[in-house]
């Protein structure tokens, strides 16, 4: 009998132990997936807001406002860059997924544009042909870039509820055991020990 008890509780602590673990690197994983989501977000946002400021930069040309709006067009770039950076070297070894490398192979292809024509447009401010130029790059590379973020954060999102699933199929196998661990407990422990019990009443 003590050994029964003693296995009882070892498979009970298992089970509370392990979903326990379960449960908290889940918590884990939505809390990253939520923050790779908000990131691919952000870098939708700076591609149209780089837009944006090429565009009012070049309009602003020999006017008093010319260098703030260079300010804001160079800001946005680093901050585009920098999230650029954080995406391709960090999100994408955490998750080694085949699909979401072959969008981002897409997505880089209009990146490489945008970079390239915003650091035309850093390195020489003053050449208006070139200026007008990148503008028009950056105006036709926005859309694609738009485009294909939106496919990748749809892939996050796929992924995500894959493994949600998944924790449900595990949560599923852990009720199912401890409910059975349960019924080893009545009729292998509880109901043989109150069977003697009124055996040695009578």
């Amino acid at each position: 009998m003590k050994k029964k008890v003693t296995l009882s509780f070892i498979l009970f602590t298992l089970l509370v132990v392990s979903n326990q673990i379960i449960f908290h690197f889940d918590i884990k994983r939505q809390s990253y997936d939520a923050e790779i989501i908000n990131k691919a977000g952000k870098q939708r946002m700076y591609s149209q807001k780089l837009t944006k400021d090429a565009f009012f930069a070049s309009n602003a040309k020999n006017t008093d406002s010319f260098e703030d709006k260079m300010l804001d067009f160079r800001e946005t770039y680093q901050d585009f860059k920098i999230g650029n950076y954080y995406i391709n070297n960090i999100v994408l070894k955490f998750y080694n997924n085949q699909d979401l490398n072959d969008l981002y192979k897409e997505n880089q292809s209009y990146y490489k544009n945008l970079e390239d024509a915003s650091s035309a447009i850093l390195n020489d401010i003053h050449n208006d042909t070139l200026f007008v130029k990148s503008v028009k790059t950056i105006r036709d590379n926005e859309n694609g870039f738009l485009v294909s973020m939106d496919k990748i954060v749809e892939e996050y999102q796929k992924m995500s509820e894959i493994k949600v699933n998944k924790l449900q199929q595990m949560q599923l196998l852990f009720h199912a055991a401890s409910f059975l661990l349960l019924l080893y407990v009545l009729f292998f422990i509880i109901i043989p020990i109150f069977g003697r019990e009124t055996k040695s009443i009578v």
